[in-house]
């Protein structure tokens, strides 16, 4: 049998994942860095066990139960979002850093998009329209947590690329030219595979990359913006362990 006909009970068997157990929340980071994100990330939680299958790890954070996963691209970030998704998990949450299309955005704003443009490659697989709107009750609640840490934030129209090096100038002042505000690897084909399974979708990403000035991940950042790059990437993992905190509240009552 073909993956997308699995069912949900071939999932929690491989995941020894009863019905009850699976997280209120998924954490989905799309990085290189892989390993430094992952102690960072699972140090904030307790009872942190790897999964059956690798990079895939649980813990609580209060009376949350938490999935974390760091994925890079859309086509290894669409597995757990859909292997979730379909067991029950209430909210999914995309972090990790994205490109400004946008002049207005800085490094160390935090986007929270209300639409994904999706041209991953992997989304349509999943029915996905060309734009996908993510949850907005959501999002408005990730907008005024990262407002009340006095952070700046962005929202409108992103973009999902499947390639962090193939992208031209001219494509970015295309993208620019329709309006997009921002680009990643992972957001829409996440939110996709929640859709697929009706599960509610965000995304909170890190303003980087200054792509209508012409820089990218290789010119260094000065002192200031750096620094505030590093709060916006601790604030995006917080927010999202406040909304699990919600869901897990919401599930209890």
């Amino acid at each position: 049998m073909a993956v997308l006909d699995l069912s949900a009970e071939i999932w929690r068997e491989a995941l020894a994942m009863p019905v009850g157990q699976e997280p209120d929340i998924l954490i989905l980071e799309g990085t290189w860095w892989r390993e430094r994100a992952v102690g960072r990330r699972l140090a904030h939680l307790t009872d942190v066990a790897e999964l059956p299958f690798p990079d895939m790890f649980t813990g609580r954070h209060g009376a949350a139960r938490v999935a974390y996963c760091c994925a890079y691209g859309a086509a290894r970030a669409v597995e757990p979002a859909h292997i979730f998704a379909q067991m029950g998990t209430r909210l999914i949450v995309q972090i990790g850093t994205c490109g400004a299309i946008h002049p207005s955005l800085r490094a160390g704003m935090v986007m929270v998009p209300q639409t994904v443009a999706a041209r991953d490659g992997i989304s349509q697989l999943y029915g996905a329209p060309e734009v996908l709107t993510l949850d907005h009750v959501w999002g408005d609640r990730a907008r005024q947590e990262v407002t009340a840490m006095g952070l700046l934030h962005r929202g409108g129209g992103h973009l999902t690329w499947p390639s962090l090096f193939a992208q031209s100038d001219a494509m970015c002042a295309g993208w620019a030219a329709e309006g997009l505000v921002s680009v990643d690897m992972e957001a829409s084909a996440t939110v996709a595979a929640a859709a697929y399974f009706g599960v509610p979708a965000i995304a909170l990403l890190s303003v980087w990359d200054a792509l209508p000035e012409g820089k990218t991940f290789l010119d260094p950042l000065d002192p200031a913006a750096s620094a505030a790059l590093a709060r916006a990437d601790e604030a995006v993992f917080d927010v999202a362990l406040r909304l699990g905190m919600e869901v897990a509240s919401r599930r209890a009552a």
